[in-house]
């Protein structure tokens, strides 16, 4: 991975989305990815489950690391979590951009440092 940074993870509550329930799971799944995108994530696998009748789960395996999606249309939430140990990607810009997408109303952010499995030694050399 490059651009090694302290690996961090966004958990992420959006509420009261007025514009989920309106949103097919594949116009959710390519906003999501496209936001992740936008904010510097290289895509290296996409896998995406609509519930019948219910919300969608996304998730999102990054060069980066991997970021992940849970919609409730009927209650206009979405969770995201976002783990990076990458400067390249700027999670905060995605989040933006999700909850512009969403029409969210609330959003809730908590910002996790998490262990740093690099080692140095090694990162230098790639």
């Amino acid at each position: 991975m490059d651009s090694h940074a302290r690996p961090v993870l966004y958990s992420v509550d959006l509420g009261e989305c007025e514009a989920l329930a309106a949103l097919p799971p594949e116009d959710i799944s390519t906003a999501f990815a496209a936001a992740l995108e936008h904010s510097g994530a290289t895509i290296v696998q996409a896998l995406s489950h609509a519930f019948t009748g219910a919300g969608l789960a996304c998730v999102l395996i990054l060069r980066e690391s991997h970021a992940v999606l849970h919609t409730w249309p009927e209650t206009g939430t979405v969770n995201l979590d976002i783990f990076s140990c990458s400067s390249k990607l700027k999670s905060q810009e995605a989040i933006d951009e999700l909850a512009r997408s969403f029409g969210a109303r609330r959003v809730s952010i908590q910002e996790l440092a998490r262990a740093d499995g690099h080692r140095p030694d090694l990162d230098a050399r790639r």
